[in-house]
């Protein structure tokens, strides 16, 4: 669900059946993530994402008021941990969060238009609207399956006519390049963002 939807830890951890009924009771699939307002607002917005065919499979038994992810935060963030040691993946890769890094390359693979990306992600500022309607959301549902294909989600797609294991591991490689260049690039933007702000309060003592 992390990886085809690109929603934050704490945003997946408050999903509810209510969030995907219309679309999942319609059988439409890719299913759209309707949050209530609150989740769209603040650094940490939700994008209007989501839920792709490997995460409707999961969701058959998930069929009243309940969590989609009826875990704890912290259960599931052990899980993965564990998982991580036992895969011997690098220490340094954010596991949870490579979840929506693996999303968000998968958008930018797909040549989604940059503005289109940053309203599923969830990055409103310098963006037209923060409220989408259903027409909207329909542009953005095209905008996800054309992404989609970028997604796997499941351990047999790797040896599937997209590729062979060597093909994946090789990608996989690739990808690790770039979410490392693309935390940098972020630290970098940060620090950017701070020396600005000190410019200003210079420039502008009280």
């Amino acid at each position: 669900m992390a990886a085809e939807s690109g929603l934050r830890s704490h945003v997946l951890m408050e999903l509810r059946y209510r969030h995907v009924m219309e679309d999942f009771e319609n059988g439409m699939v890719p299913i759209a993530v309707r949050l209530e307002p609150r989740f769209y607002v603040g650094k940490k917005a939700a994008g209007y994402t989501f839920l792709g065919a490997g995460s409707v499979k999961l969701l058959k038994e998930c069929i009243d008021e309940s969590k989609l992810i009826p875990r704890t935060y912290y259960g599931v963030w052990a899980a993965i941990h564990r998982a991580k040691r036992k895969a011997r993946l690098d220490p340094r890769i954010q596991t949870c969060h490579g979840f929506r890094k693996y999303f968000e390359n998968a958008l930018d693979e797909a040549s989604i238009d940059h503005e289109k990306k940053m309203v599923i992600e969830g990055h409103f500022a310098g963006t037209r609207a923060k409220h989408y309607t259903d027409r909207d959301l329909e542009e953005l549902r095209r905008l996800y399956c054309k992404a989609y294909s970028f997604i796997i989600t499941a351990a047999e797609d790797s040896s599937d006519t997209k590729g062979n294991p060597q093909d994946w591991y090789r990608r996989l490689a690739e990808l690790e390049t770039k979410l490392a260049g693309q935390d940098t690039m972020e630290a970098r933007l940060v620090a950017l963002e701070n020396e600005l702000v000190r410019l200003k309060e210079a420039r502008n003592p009280q």
